[in-house]
């Protein structure tokens, strides 16, 4: 029985391959972006579950006076902790604090490296491709190095017992090589270090204290452990340890499988909207599917008759119509998954721009591809099944026939309802396609409070091996660039407009300790706010050979200077917390966007740095964009002279400051993308509904063109009740759109407003969609011959 059902499947979907194409199509680059979307929601929902004891670490959240919360503690708080509380099994740092750069051979190579305890494996589950993870990290001089870098370094060889020398001076030993880090971890790192190594660094010592809040610190709680407890046993701790200034601030153990959305608190919003997506999709190709059924099956109805009659039951006929469709949907999944698997993904991870990259592994991924592959049999079985009820729902004595009801318009109504709703959804995404671009646009263009054109910037950070050499080299490379005619005004700094450091401090008057303001604070330097045009309220920036070294001056923006309570700051003192020194303000900039227009302008200082000399930044202010070609060579021929790990590169800040939205340009692509493939998607269903139609009112066509109606006429009155449909369509979901616009701009800071334009453009859209797609179907069969539109049945 399985082999007729086969042979009359295919010699179906054959006989109507026009349908079965679009069918095909539409569910398999539907579905491919279903996986994509339902693999990326499952790796965020599962980040750092992989991990064997996940359900029993926790990190050390710090919330500060004013309700902040962070990700860091003291450094060494975790001694105490062990120490204190039997509770804790085991705990370890994950400390950044610099990049060292490995020798092996001829080679160098710096990644991201992090410095941890000896226990760090006692926590944590990441596998090691070679080496003993119990004792990897006991030696002081022991390295952990990545796959990649045991690659680039030593090949294809077991590296364990090599040895490597850091930043030219220090012999360590390389005691494991990681394996691959699972995409969906919060720790991304290439090199291991242990910490101990940096308690011989001063910088390192000095901020090491009970009052610096810098370290990330996890521990491990013992089976059974009451966390709630343990964090009640906290403030006691606090009390007792920490510097008077911080002993306001309150400590909690946060779970480690929430890090990743404590850290981002809008991570949530793209998990829930990547779901939201997928399910729109599933509900407009399932959609399609139904409503293209429903026009292929319906030639059928004098063979289900005929077969009703002469015996068949209703679960033969289902089981006919569940064949048919199974056979679509398992073509369109395999061919999703190719889909998905060679262009989408690969496309996906090129937009991530080197976050968190998706990958399909059958053996981790097995829950998501049968959750797709589960609704994609959900979807087979309705398409199945609802056409066959539909048909074995007509007379038997008509169906015979060929007739399928005496009312044309019997049966529609659910037809009719699945079209609003497609259409309904397709607008929800045409105008959150509209108003995000707009989003984008108005942060890319609007003013940012200082002149991001004709501002060249160079990264002069290049590791350079001749320290002095460097220093000499780049006092001449300054003193010819105040020579230059092309250049207005130039600064090297530490960071960027672009570029902000995530430090902060509590500073406050001298005098009031009670008047404490919290200050992200960073370095400044000579012609920094000039190069790049930062307004001033009051006061002046940063001179180099002057008084602003020995003052110990900063400048603040407008928004420190209205925490503070001030009306005017030139020559306001301050301190900050644990330390005496007493600093002048000098100068109150304007305030300007040194983070996206997503996020409020926070309070900021810049203390000055000192005399400018080569830094991590040449940030060089030209006359003309045109002139920076010139600028380039030379500076670029200079900077070879001295000797470095690394080559000069530049980049224009308006770039930069473009960059800094590519994130959300990335949403946009993708939403773009799911918008186009919804239209389409619709565009097939309206098409197969209007054969559908064409093919029930054939003989009442025939008769109008007896009767002298035009084909405009008789193509106008199938297209009407469809635009009709597509009306309804927009009046359920031009209000949705407004309200779902509203709430998605309402996380922007700075942000445009819905405009009357957006709505109006989706609903042309729409309309202009639907009179595409029925206008074809309408026109054909406004042509068909009468006669044989007469002939019938």
């Amino acid at each position: 029985m399985l082999r007729n059902y086969l042979k009359i499947a295919l010699r179906t979907l054959w006989k109507n391959r026009l349908f079965t194409g679009i069918n095909i199509v539409g569910m398999s680059v539907g579905m491919a972006c279903v996986v994509v979307l339902v693999l990326f929601a499952q790796k965020c929902l599962t980040f750092d579950t992989f991990h064997e004891k996940s359900n029993r670490i926790y990190y050390v959240q710090t919330e500060s006076s004013n309700g902040q919360k962070y990700g860091q503690t003291v450094y060494p708080i975790l001694d105490q902790l062990l120490k204190d509380y039997p509770e804790i099994e085991t705990g370890t740092h994950i400390q950044t604090w610099y990049r060292p750069w490995i020798h092996y051979g001829t080679k160098d190579v710096q990644e991201s490296t992090v410095f941890v305890d000896s226990t760090f494996f006692q926590v944590f589950s990441f596998p090691l491709k070679y080496g003993n993870a119990a004792t990897a990290l006991k030696d002081r001089n022991a390295l952990i190095v990545s796959e990649k870098i045991a690659q680039n370094l030593f090949g294809d060889i077991d590296p364990v017992g090599k040895n490597v020398t850091l930043d030219d001076t220090v012999q360590f030993k390389i005691s494991g090589v990681l394996a691959e880090i699972p995409a969906n971890s919060s720790q991304q790192f290439d090199v291991l270090m242990p910490a101990t190594t940096l308690t011989s660094l001063p910088g390192f010592k000095s901020n090491a204290d009970w009052y610096n809040t810098f370290a990330p610190v996890f521990v491990l709680l013992k089976k059974g452990a009451n966390k709630d407890a343990l964090e009640a046993k906290l403030p006691q701790l606090v009390k007792t340890h920490f510097a008077p200034e911080s002993r306001k601030q309150v400590l909690r153990l946060s779970a480690f499988k929430n890090f990743i959305h404590d850290q981002n608190p809008t991570f949530k919003g793209l998990i829930y909207g990547a779901i939201a997506i997928a399910v729109f999709l599933l509900l407009i190709i399932s959609i399609n599917l139904i409503n293209l059924t429903m026009a292929s099956a319906l030639p059928r109805i004098k063979e289900v008759a005929v077969k009703q009659v002469a015996g068949a039951s209703k679960r033969i006929i289902l089981k006919q119509f569940w064949t048919e469709s199974g056979i679509v949907m398992l073509i369109s999944s395999f061919l999703a998954l190719l889909f998905a698997i060679y262009f989408l993904i690969p496309s996906f991870n090129q937009l991530r721009d080197g976050r968190m990259q998706l990958d399909i592994s059958f053996g981790s991924d097995y829950p998501t591809i049968l959750t797709v592959f589960g609704i994609s049999l959900l979807i087979a079985f309705i398409a199945g099944t609802y056409p066959a009820y539909y048909l074995m729902s007509l007379k038997t004595a008509e169906a015979v026939k060929g007739k399928i009801s005496a009312d044309p318009r019997q049966g529609r109504l659910r037809q009719n309802s699945l079209i609003v709703l497609q259409f309904a959804l397709a607008v929800v995404l045409i105008v959150a396609t509209i108003g995000l671009r707009q989003q984008i646009n108005f942060m890319k263009t609007a003013d940012v409070g200082y002149d991001k054109s004709n501002v060249l910037v160079f990264n002069t950070d290049l590791a350079y091996r001749n320290e002095n050499a460097a220093l000499s080299e780049g006092r001449a490379i300054l003193d010819a660039l105040r020579q230059n005619p092309h250049v207005v005004s130039f600064t090297a700094s530490e960071l960027t407009p672009v570029q902000y450091w995530q430090n902060f401090n509590n500073y406050f008057p001298e005098g009031n300790e009670a008047k404490k303001v919290i200050l992200r604070h960073v370095s400044g330097t000579a012609g920094y706010f000039e190069t790049f045009k930062i307004p001033f309220i009051e006061g002046r920036g940063f001179l180099d050979n002057s008084a602003d070294s020995v003052n110990h001056s900063v400048v603040i923006n407008e928004a420190a200077m209205k925490a503070f309570g001030w009306t005017s700051a030139v020559g306001k003192r301050l301190r900050q917390n644990n330390n005496d020194q007493i600093y002048t303000v000098i100068g109150v900039t304007k305030n300007f966007h040194y983070q996206s227009l997503k996020d409020d302008v926070e309070p900021l200082l810049h203390w000055y740095a000192g005399k400018q000399q080569l830094s991590s930044f040449l940030s060089v202010r030209l006359t003309d964009e045109s002139k920076g070609k010139d600028l380039i060579s030379n500076l670029e021929a200079r900077f070879k002279k001295i000797p470095a790990r690394r080559t000069l590169n530049h980049f224009y800040l308006s770039d930069e400051v473009a960059k800094s939205y590519q994130a959300i340009d990335n949403i946009w692509r993708m939403t773009s993308f799911v918008t186009i493939l919804a239209i389409l998607i619709a565009c097939a269903g309206i098409f197969g509904l209007i054969s559908l139609v064409a093919k029930q009112r054939t003989k009442e066509i025939g008769v109008r063109k007896v009767l002298g109606a035009s084909i405009s006429s008789i193509a106008t009155m199938l297209s009407g009740d469809f635009l009709k449909l597509v009306g309804l369509a927009l009046l359920i979901g031009l209000p949705i759109s407004y309200w779902l616009g509203h709430k998605l701009l309402q996380t922007f800071a700075y942000r445009t407003e819905i405009k009357w334009w957006y709505l109006a453009l989706a609903a042309v859209v729409a309309l202009g969609i639907a009179l595409f797609s029925v206008s074809f179907q309408a026109i054909k069969a406004a042509l068909n011959n009468p006669v044989e539109s007469l002939k019938t049945e």
